[in-house]
């Protein structure tokens, strides 16, 4: 129960500033409030939901997944350069192909981090410009093809009612979130992200727990490569970049300490949002774009004061501490 309550209020800031960006969003453009709208934050939303929830169980382990860019990218290209367009044989390579070379990308990085020991940024780096170099190969410029019927799912509603979007990030993070708090592997996450040497003597397989979770965030980096196939209706070898540092920022506003072991991913649309709703405003207020920029980075710090426990009860300290030396002031 103590749990449960401490991950509540661990959520509240983050879905708070979301809420409070929906009313101003509101009051500025009250179309932005309308279904239509909604379900395209739905569709533009879902990669970025994918890949922060890889990053995070990355995180959770102390680590950090760099190479989730470019194996959305080779996925991408991948999926845009499958055979027999528009045929069931396309759309089984399509299910098949991409989930296998992003979870193989994973658990190559997973083996090398594992087992030689090796620092996973500098890994992870490293496995991100050979597989980049890999997707340019393929297909130097952006281009390709998706069987018609899979983006019309992909980015179509169920019953004509339910965005399918809604549903691919929904049931991700629903599952994670399963993972995370009810199976032994994602209480391994944790008690690795906390502190290895303990959990290792604890007797739980280390090696094998880290080699599982860049496996998973391959394969997640995948899906995300798939969705982004069917929703541009085509490829670019490049379309991962932005996805690297974003999620990484995702994770970390939602809540997960970068140094591991602590976490979860009930934020991560929370965090997602906060992104595009930024993105949204300030094209609503025609702000210039690299006003933009500066804008994001500003409200993003202050989205993470909000958010972060260690940051939060830091200012909660010295909040405290300035009014109690103003109300001994007064009482002298």
């Amino acid at each position: 129960m103590k749990e449960r309550q401490q991950n509540i209020r661990l959520y509240i800031p983050i879905y708070f500033v979301v809420a409070s960006i929906y009313i101003i969003a509101g009051f500025i453009e009250p179309t932005f409030l309308s279904w239509n709208n909604n379900v395209n934050l739905f569709t533009r939303i879902t990669p970025l939901i994918i890949v922060g929830m890889a990053q995070t169980f990355v995180i959770l382990t102390g680590g950090i997944d760099l190479s989730i860019g470019a194996i959305i990218g080779l996925t991408n290209v991948i999926a845009a350069s499958l055979p027999y367009v528009d045929t069931p044989i396309n759309i089984a390579l399509w299910l098949i192909i991409p989930p296998a070379v992003g979870l193989g990308a994973g658990l190559i990085n997973g083996v090398i981090i594992a087992k030689k020991g090796l620092p996973p940024l500098i890994v992870t780096l490293a496995t991100s410009a050979i597989l980049l170099g890999v997707a340019l190969f393929i297909m130097p410029i952006p281009g390709g093809t998706v069987s018609l019927s899979v983006a019309l799912l992909l980015t179509g509603k169920l019953f004509n009612i339910i965005p399918v979007p809604l549903l691919i990030f929904s049931l991700t993070v629903f599952i994670g979130h399963f993972i995370l708090r009810k199976t032994e592997f994602g209480r391994s996450l944790y008690a690795l992200g906390g502190n290895e040497a303990i959990a290792y003597e604890s007797g739980i397989p280390c090696t094998k727990v880290k080699i599982m979770v860049y496996g998973i965030s391959g394969l997640l980096g995948a899906i995300a490569g798939m969705y982004i196939s069917g929703w541009m209706f085509s490829a670019d070898p490049l379309i991962g970049d932005p996805y690297v540092l974003n999620s990484i920022a995702v994770a970390v506003i939602s809540g997960t300490r970068l140094s591991g072991g602590k976490g979860g991913v009930v934020g991560i649309i929370g965090g997602a949002y906060i992104f595009y709703l930024l993105n949204n405003i300030l094209n609503l207020l025609g702000i210039i774009s690299f006003y933009q920029y500066i804008a994001k980075g500003l409200v993003l710090i202050i989205a993470l004061i909000i958010s972060s426990p260690e940051i939060s009860f830091s200012w909660k300290k010295y909040i405290h501490r300035f009014f109690s030396v103003k109300r001994n002031q007064e009482l002298s």
